[in-house]
């Protein structure tokens, strides 16, 4: 069986990509992290507060009109202490929920709630996780001590969030999306949101079935060689291959900050070093 592809998200950014809505369980050990003291070397270094402003790449429609601008805040002791007791629940995803609904004040001019936060894409999502963070904490990451994996040398590295590879929607108003698939057929796809990721999370040690739930959801349409037509396929009888093939453009459309993407080179000795920041890094201190 071919490996499954993971989506960008904000459960865990490490080594390996450790992805919610195909590796909860991975996942939400992952995010525990957020809740931990640890002497891993990146920090958050407190200037001055960012932007609370925002640009979504999709936002939300209300009647036919399409709404981008967000805003977020500073968090501050009281989320810290509901973000411990969400940790305590072991889910990953409801960390990330009591995140975004702490750190966002709204969406569009509408306050944010868990209905509005299962609308926006995950790509929406981790974006405004990454303000709320510079809300809170500034723009910039410290990492002391960080080893080379080329020379060995211990480095001291200064990270601008703004360097942080980020995927945009060449159409924000686009909602489908036609891929071609092995032999003529085309599959018509929507992007997840927040309300997919949570129902992959609540499947436990099948990715093979979290697979089928993502492309179930997102899967609108099969559109035959012949122009015959399947609305909503059950994704148990769509090809290995093509599942891979939907699940890399999922993969690869869906919008946002890639943190599982940024590298640095190291000047001694030249080479490029992969340096994944992850959730626990960013909001290290909560």
């Amino acid at each position: 069986m071919t490996e499954p592809v993971t989506l960008p998200d904000f459960e865990q950014f490490g080594g390996q990509t450790i992805n919610g809505l195909e590796k909860p369980e991975e996942a939400t050990a992952a995010t525990q992290a957020v809740l931990k003291e640890s002497r891993d070397s990146g920090k958050p270094r407190i200037d001055d507060p960012g932007d609370t402003q925002v640009t979504l790449e999709r936002g939300i429609c209300r009647d036919d009109i399409w709404h981008r601008e967000a805003e977020v805040r500073e968090l501050n002791g009281y989320d810290a202490e509901a973000m411990a007791a969400a940790g305590a629940s072991n889910s990953a995803y409801k960390v990330v929920e009591t995140l975004l609904a702490r750190g966002v004040v709204s969406v569009g001019g509408e306050p944010m709630t868990r209905k509005l936060s299962g609308e926006l894409l995950i790509g929406d999502r981790e974006l405004l996780i990454m303000h709320i963070r510079r809300a809170t904490f500034g723009n910039v990451l410290e990492f002391e001590q960080l080893p080379c994996p080329h020379c060995g040398e211990l480095v001291d590295l200064t990270v601008h969030l703004d360097a942080i590879p980020t995927v945009r929607l060449e159409d924000p108003q686009r909602t489908e999306f036609d891929v071609p698939l092995r032999k003529g057929a085309t599959a018509i796809v929507r992007l997840p949101t927040g309300l997919d990721q949570e129902a992959v999370f609540g499947i436990k040690n099948n990715r093979a079935k979290q697979d089928s739930e993502i492309l179930s959801r997102c899967v609108l349409r099969l559109v035959q060689p012949d122009g015959t037509e399947l609305r909503r396929p059950p994704a148990q009888t769509i090809s290995m291959a093509d599942r891979q093939t939907l699940l890399q453009f999922l993969t690869d459309t869906q919008p946002g900050p890639r943190l599982l993407d940024f590298t640095w080179t190291h000047e001694t000795c030249g080479e490029e070093v992969e340096l994944p920041i992850n959730l626990a890094t960013l909001f290290r201190g909560l």
